[in-house]
């Protein structure tokens, strides 16, 4: 089982994302692409009733837990120790992931995503 910890240091379960689908964004901290998505990803998971994930992959917890914060960050919060990163090869940020309910991958993107593209992913995942 893959397990990830969490930004508050516990482990997060992936098993939790089951029956419904999850936009994960891979992002660090000094990216600002990624501090603009983040806020999108979190409106068109709430009105579409998936599940956000927000994937720390670079710099120290502390300044993510800063950026999400001041975004005021609802979603899931994990900081890759690299696992993730280089099993999905994530290599640009944000990189952003959409999963199926059974937690299949159905889309990944690079690159910025506005909500009107997310939302249409979480639709076409949600089939």
């Amino acid at each position: 089982m893959l397990t990830v910890p969490l930004a508050d240091g516990q482990t997060f379960d992936p098993a939790t994302l089951g029956g419904k689908p999850a936009v994960v964004v891979f992002w660090r901290p000094g990216c600002p692409h990624c501090r603009d998505e983040l806020p999108d990803v979190a409106k068109v998971c709430k009105d579409k009733g998936a599940t956000a994930v927000a994937v720390q992959v670079a710099e120290p917890p502390p300044s993510g837990k800063r950026v999400l914060d001041s975004l005021k960050w609802e979603g899931v919060s994990l900081v890759d120790d690299g696992t993730l990163r280089k099993g999905l090869t994530v290599s640009k940020v944000p990189w952003t992931l959409v999963l199926r309910p059974d937690g299949t991958a159905a889309r990944a993107y690079v690159g910025r995503q506005s909500y009107d593209t997310l939302a249409g992913a979480i639709a076409a995942a949600s089939r």
